[in-house]
C-alpha cells in the first residue's frame, strides 16, 4: 500500500462525487449520520479559514470506453464531510448566525457577525461562493493496494484512534472558567486546590471519561457538574438544571468572558472551600478510604449555594459534623443515576429533609406572613402572579418567601415575599431538565 497526498478544492470533491468518480464503499461504510448542526459547522469552518482533516481516498482504475483506464476514488474515511460540503453547494440547508448557541464559537467571537451566517449557497456573493469553491482540503490516495483486507484494517484504524474525551475538549476551550477547574480539581502532574474531589464515588461519570495518562479527568467533570448547578442557582435560586455533556459544553462556551466586578465563578469558589472543610471532617472521623456519592456532594453544595443567599447561616463545628455525616452516611436512597435536573432535585428534596436541626440556619421566629405583609405584597404585585405574570385571585393566590426561602434562613418580610399561585409555587413546579 502507497499514499499520496494531495490537495484537492471543494469544487473538485463535489463534481467528482456528483460525477460518479468519488464514492462510497457501503459494505464497511456507515450512511449519512451526522446532523445539520455539524454539517453547519464545517461549512462554517471553510469560511473562517480553518483547515479541515485529511481525507483517505482508495484510488481504484477500471476498464472505461473502448478499453481506456478509468478511475474511481473510494472514500476510506471523510464521508460525512464530503456530504456536508455537497449538501451545502445543492442549497440543502443554511449557516447558523455567529451569536446562536448551536454554533461553538467563543463569546468574544459571537458578537462579530460574519457575511456568510443565516445564508444558504444560493444567497451568497459571489466572493464568498469563490472562497467555498476554492477551499483546499487533503487528501491522502491510498494506491497499489496488494490485499482489499489493508484497506478495511486502515479504515478500523482510523476509526479507533485515541479520541480526547468530552471534557478535555472542554479543557481546550477558551474563557476563564476551564483554568479555574483545572486548578480546582487538577489535570495531569497538577494535583486538585480542593480535596473533597478524591473522596468522590467517580462511578457515575462516563467510563469514556477515563485517561490513563491523566488521573483528573473525573473529577474536572465533576467539578463541571458542580459549577453548572451552582451558577444556575445564582441566577435562579429554584433552578435545577441538567448536567448532561452537551449541557456542561454550553457552560463553557458562554463563560468565556466574565464581569470581574461580580464574577459569578467567585461564589463557586466560595461554595468550593465550604465543601472541603465538611468533606475533611469525613476522613478525620473514619480509617480508611471513604467514597462520598455524587448525589449527595450536589445535595450538599445546592444547601451551601442556598443557605450562603442570607447572612443567617453560619458554617459552626456542629452543623459541619452534622453534614458530614449526611454526607458520608445518607439516610436517602438514590432513585436513578440520571443526569437530569429532575432527579437531582428530588434526591435534594430528599435529602434536605433528612438533615437533623440545627444546621447553622438561624430561621426567622415569625414563619407566616401576616395580612398586613399579604396586602403590601399584593398591591406591590398588582394582583399578578410573579411567576407566570396572570392575575391572582383571592382563593388562588400564596405567598413566597423569595428570593430567599424560609427554610434556608429568609425573613418573613415584604421584601422577601412574593404573590404566586398556589400551581406556581415552587414547590408546586417541577424542576428545570
Amino acid at each position: 500500500m502507497k499514499f499520496d497526498l494531495t490537495p484537492y478544492s471543494v469544487s473538485d470533491l463535489v463534481s467528482a462525487f456528483e460525477g460518479g468518480s468519488l464514492v462510497r464503499n457501503p459494505e464497511y461504510q456507515r450512511g449519512a449520520s451526522w446532523n445539520r448542526q455539524q454539517k453547519q459547522a464545517l461549512v462554517d469552518s471553510v469560511f473562517r479559514d480553518y483547515p479541515l482533516p485529511a481525507l483517505f481516498l482508495e484510488v481504484k482504475e477500471k476498464k472505461g470506453l473502448g478499453g481506456e483506464p478509468s478511475k474511481i476514488y473510494e472514500v476510506i474515511d471523510g464521508q460525512q464531510r464530503i456530504l456536508a460540503l455537497v449538501e451545502f453547494s445543492r442549497g440543502d440547508f443554511d449557516l447558523l448566525h455567529s451569536n446562536d448557541p448551536k454554533l461553538r464559537l467563543p463569546l468574544s467571537m459571537r458578537s462579530t457577525a460574519a457575511p456568510w451566517e443565516g445564508r444558504r449557497y444560493a444567497d451568497l456573493s459571489s466572493e464568498l461562493r469563490e472562497k467555498f469553491h476554492n477551499c483546499l482540503v487533503q487528501a491522502y490516495l491510498v494506491k497499489e493496494v496488494a490485499n482489499s483486507d489493508e484497506v478495511r484494517d486502515l479504515f478500523i484504524r482510523l476509526q479507533s484512534g485515541t479520541a480526547l474525551t468530552r471534557q478535555q475538549v472542554r479543557d481546550a476551550w477558551p474563557g476563564e472558567l476551564g483554568p479555574r477547574i483545572v486548578r480546582w480539581a487538577g489535570k495531569l502532574t497538577v494535583s486538585p486546590k480542593f480535596k473533597f474531589f478524591d473522596a468522590v464515588d467517580g462511578r457515575g461519570t462516563r467510563d469514556d471519561e477515563d485517561d490513563t495518562n491523566d488521573a483528573f479527568v473525573k473529577h474536572r467533570t465533576t467539578c463541571a457538574q458542580l459549577c453548572q448547578i451552582l451558577l444556575a442557582r445564582q441566577e435562579n435560586p429554584f433552578a435545577t438544571p441538567s448536567i448532561k455533556a452537551s449541557d456542561l459544553d454550553a457552560m463553557y462556551h458562554r463563560y468565556t468572558l466574565l464581569n470581574q466586578q461580580n464574577n459569578p465563578i467567585d461564589a463557586v469558589e466560595a461554595i468550593f472551600e465550604q465543601i472541603d472543610d465538611v468533606i475533611s471532617r469525613i476522613a478525620v472521623k473514619t480509617s480508611g478510604r471513604r467514597k462520598v456519592s455524587k448525589s449527595s456532594l450536589f445535595a450538599l453544595a445546592m444547601f451551601l449555594s442556598d443557605v450562603n443567599r442570607t447572612g443567617r447561616f453560619k458554617l459552626t463545628t456542629e452543623s459541619k459534623t452534622k453534614l458530614a455525616n449526611a454526607v458520608s452516611e445518607p439516610t436517602v436512597t438514590q432513585n436513578s443515576r440520571s443526569s437530569s435536573g429532575g432527579v437531582i432535585q428530588d434526591y435534594y428534596e430528599r435529602w434536605r429533609k433528612s438533615l437533623p436541626q440545627g444546621v447553622g440556619i438561624e430561621l426567622d421566629a415569625k414563619r407566616a406572613f401576616d395580612d398586613s405583609d399579604k396586602a403590601a405584597i399584593r398591591e406591590a404585585a398588582k394582583r399578578l402572579c410573579a411567576v407566570c405574570q396572570e392575575e391572582v385571585s383571592s382563593e388562588d393566590e400564596e405567598f413566597d418567601h423569595y428570593p430567599v426561602p424560609y427554610r434556608d434562613g429568609g425573613r418573613t418580610v415584604t421584601s422577601n415575599g412574593r404573590l404566586v399561585h398556589k400551581e406556581c409555587h415552587p414547590r408546586g413546579r417541577p424542576p428545570l431538565d
